[in-house]
């Protein structure tokens, strides 16, 4: 373990200078066996969740998840060096005996927060110190200490090896802007002052998977074949924002799943590890495999979108016109219940990440009875506001196809693609991460 380095030693200092002493030395207890509450893990996946949600400028969904997969990821590294029971994503390396998990817990989460949110430093810091001071005070001071450097190394091994991964890279592209041939994305009307949403996830370094395309998905059907017409048909009839066939409830769906998924995907975890009673070491596993593994469906997912580049339903219909295929009528002014995203259609994002969670939640839960409140959103917010139940994983998949028909946003056979690829990723992912030792 770099015990060291700049970062876990910057991190003893602030936390040594708030408490007014000097490092102690760990004793040689252990009790690796012991159950520990969740709460720390709980706690700062709130906090990582808060600060990466207030990040100017914003980050977008699949964005969000890439950056509370470097928290997750490091603070999941910090509890099973200490604690056991799963191998670590990037092994720590030697413990100090006797380190707290609450404590590593705290360190790693805000360690990685401070870097990758250098204008949140200062309240991140304020944030972090009254934890340790106040929320970690009955921890023997020695024990705190030593938890504290393990997870400062544990956040500094996750920043080490992702250097370089891609995540911002400059992107110059055509994408989205007028004219481009038949069927080819360009942004939603109006497309003044937009830009393509980020295209660099299509070739970022993924945390899990060989690479980006490793997953990607089989070629969209073809503009004049009737499965195309059948799709773009069922998404003009039930996606309109006129519609006069969707129900109320169908319209309720269709709003359920605009909820930010970064808010709602944590907070389905948070809830599961709650309800089933998970300690420390099985809360970290949950949060790091969703967070992580939606992640790097996310990623797979921009890959193949930016592969083929296919047209939003609002852009097809409109010029339906021109795809020809017989079966397919124009109309010049159709609008979506909600509004469009900057990235192409295929395959749907909403498939390839809950898709992706509903493998996690069956990892994690050894059943598909998975049995959860899914939080969402009402009347086309983002907020959550309201939850549905899903008795299975299977009643999940199906509703999250439907109600990207509902919003008017993508086609069925996109929404179905995305969900085979999302459960691609996770099944791999899973196979092969976060196995008990």
């Amino acid at each position: 373990m770099k015990t060291k380095t700049l970062v876990a030693a910057a991190v003893l200092g602030l936390v040594a200078l708030v408490l007014g002493v000097a490092r102690p030395q760990a004793s040689a207890t252990r009790s690796a066996a012991a159950t520990i509450a969740p709460d720390a893990a709980l706690d700062w996946n709130t906090i990582a969740v808060n600060t990466v949600r207030a990040a100017a400028p914003a980050k977008y969904q699949i964005e969000g998840l890439i950056y509370m997969s470097y928290v997750q990821g490091a603070v999941y590294d910090a509890v099973t060096a200490i604690k056991g029971r799963y191998a670590p994503y990037l092994p720590v390396g030697v413990v100090p005996a006797g380190a707290s998990p609450r404590a590593a817990v705290a360190a790693a989460a805000y360690t990685t927060l401070a870097y990758y949110f250098p204008a949140q430093a200062a309240g991140l810091a304020a944030t972090y110190t009254n934890y340790v001071a106040d929320t970690l005070k009955l921890v023997p001071l020695a024990s705190k200490f030593a938890g504290i450097e393990v997870g400062a190394a544990a956040a500094e091994d996750m920043i080490a090896s992702r250097i370089g991964d891609g995540r911002d890279a400059p992107v110059t592209t055509p994408y989205g802007v007028a004219p481009q041939p038949v069927g080819t994305w360009v942004f939603a009307p109006p497309p003044s002052l937009q830009s393509a949403q980020t295209p660099w996830a299509a070739t970022m370094r993924p945390f899990l998977l060989e690479s980006s395309s490793q997953f990607r998905s089989p070629p969209p059907p073809a503009l004049d074949s009737p499965e195309y017409a059948k799709d773009l048909n069922e998404t003009m009839t039930l996606g309109s924002a006129t519609s006069k066939v969707r129900t109320p409830e169908q319209t309720a769906i269709g709003q359920f799943w605009n909820a930010n998924v970064i808010n709602q995907y944590n907070q389905l975890l948070r809830d599961v590890a709650a309800k089933h009673g998970f300690d420390l070491v099985d809360t970290a596993r949950l949060l790091a495999m969703g967070d992580m593994v939606g992640a790097d469906a996310g990623i797979g997912c921009m890959e193949s979108k930016y592969h083929y580049l296919l047209w939003r339903p609002v852009t097809a219909i409109r010029a339906a016109a021109l795809d020809g295929n017989p079966a397919t009528t124009a109309d010049p002014t159709w609008t979506p219940l909600l509004t469009t995203p900057n990235h192409p259609e295929y395959p749907a994002a909403h498939g390839c990440v809950t898709a992706a969670e509903g493998e996690v939640l069956k990892t994690a839960l050894k059943t598909d009875n998975i049995d959860v409140d899914f939080p969402g959103a009402t009347g086309g917010g983002t907020t959550l506001t309201t939850s549905r139940h899903f008795a299975t994983v299977e009643d999940l998949d199906a509703q999250v196809v439907e109600a990207r028909i509902y919003a008017g946003l993508h086609y069925r056979n996109s929404v179905l693609a995305g969900e085979t690829l999302g459960k691609q990723v996770a099944q791999y992912a899973l196979g092969k991460y976060f196995q008990a030792t």
